[in-house]
């Protein structure tokens, strides 16, 4: 019996600390995504230009559209063909920019998606 109350309480506690919401974010920030190209991304940068460089550019074009980056990332999930080199061509390299809420049209006007 006593085994049983103490794996109970020890279940509570562990499912307590679980549903633990640790999200820092304010709730007024939106993620968009954008496929790098080979050559043919709008603050032109592309294949041969590094991480930094693009997100440099990236959040220059932004600033230029007075949408205010909040963070900007990199990551290897985009869906365009890498097999190919034509300028529309992918990198395999997928942009990930964090924005306020309040830039979301802008965002989507750009063609970037959620």
């Amino acid at each position: 019996m006593k085994f049983k109350i103490q794996f109970l309480l020890g279940l509570l506690i562990l499912l307590t600390f679980s549903c633990n919401n640790d999200d820092d974010s304010n709730g007024n920030e939106a993620l968009f995504f954008w496929n790098q190209t080979q050559c043919a991304d709008p603050w032109n940068t592309g294949q041969n230009s590094s991480n930094a460089e693009t997100e440099n550019a990236v959040k220059e074009y932004f600033e230029n559209k007075n949408i205010t980056v909040i963070n900007l990332n990199f990551d290897k999930n985009s869906p365009l063909a890498t097999d190919c080199e034509a300028c529309g061509c992918g990198t395999g390299q997928r942009i990930i920019v964090e924005v306020d809420n309040n830039d979301i049209s802008k965002m989507e006007e750009l063609e970037f998606y959620q």
